[in-house]
Formats: structure tokens, sequence, C-alpha cells
């Protein structure tokens, strides 16, 4: 997600969040997601490298960005969900050129849509600081097995544990 669409004008973030409530809302986000948004946001992944990196259809790696970045608009802003929809689903290798026509239009229906389609390239770069703190320790960059590992580790232990209080490991 790179390449911008619409010129811009330079801004640090968005007025209506501050760099920390946009961490927060980062890591509140499933780990998967967090790993696909940062591979994109921070190592300028295109989807299908991401895609083939993890192991995940491109369309899951849309719907990740998506959600990535609808936790980050406001509630109940109808508008910027769309908007949101539209910006990501352009930067996937599988949209059509129909699509592009469909966005054209939705862009050109009224001023509200320019400027929404506006707010979410904003947006998308006020993450940038907050995507750098939340994958600092370069974590997102292991692959599938690596994140997977935590949860098998957690699961091994609580059967081992159990088989000792039952009294079958000894």
């Amino acid at each position: 997600m790179s390449r911008l669409l619409l010129p811009l004008q330079q801004h640090p973030r968005t007025a209506d969040q501050p760099a920390d409530s946009l961490l927060h809302a980062l890591k509140r986000l499933p780990r998967r997601v967090q790993q696909v948004f940062l591979l994109n946001r921070l190592d300028q992944l295109p989807f299908a490298e991401i895609a083939a990196r993890l192991g995940l259809p491109l369309l899951a790696i849309e719907r990740h960005l998506n959600q990535a970045l609808q936790t980050t608009r406001e509630p109940g802003d109808a508008l910027a969900s769309v908007a949101i929809q539209w910006y990501v689903r352009l930067q996937s290798p599988e949209v059509t050129a129909s699509e592009r026509i469909d966005f054209r239009r939705w862009l050109d229906a009224a001023p509200e849509h320019l400027h929404a389609f506006h707010q979410t390239e904003l947006r998308w770069r006020s993450l940038q600081a907050p995507a750098r703190l939340l994958g600092q320790d370069g974590w997102y960059r292991q692959g599938r097995a690596a994140l997977s590992l935590g949860g098998c580790s957690v699961t091994i232990a609580l059967g081992l544990a159990a088989l000792a209080a039952l009294g079958l490991w000894a």
C-alpha cells in the first residue's frame, strides 16, 4: 500500500486520533492481523508476497488489512468504513478494471466520498509510528510456525500438567 492514489499534504497523524490510541487499537487486533498489517506497513510487502510468506490466500490478506484499518476509524462512521474498504481493495493484485471504474464513480458521486478517502490515506500514514512501536522487536517477520508455537507450547504444558496430576507422568 505504499503508493497513494491522491496527492496528500504531509501530516504526521490525523487530528482525530493521537498515536497512542492508534497503537492501543492495533494491539487489540488478533496476532495474525497484526502480522499482516506490519509486513505491509513496515516492510512494504505487497499482498502476494505476504500471502506466499504466510501461506494465506490473497483474500485473507485483504481482509486482515481491512480489519486493521477499520479499527482506527471512529465507531459509526459508515462513510469511513466504505472508504477503507476501497482503499484496501485498490491495493490488491486481484482488483479488476470494473472495480476501479466503480471506485471512480463512488469517488465522484459526492464530495464527502473524496474527503473520506483522503482521510483514509492520512489515517494510513498516521499508522507508521504506532506500527514501528508494535513491531519494534521484529516478531512479525517470523513465519506461521513461529507464531503458532506459542499456543502449542501452552497446550503441551497443560497436557503434561494434567498427566502429572493424574499420576500418569512420572
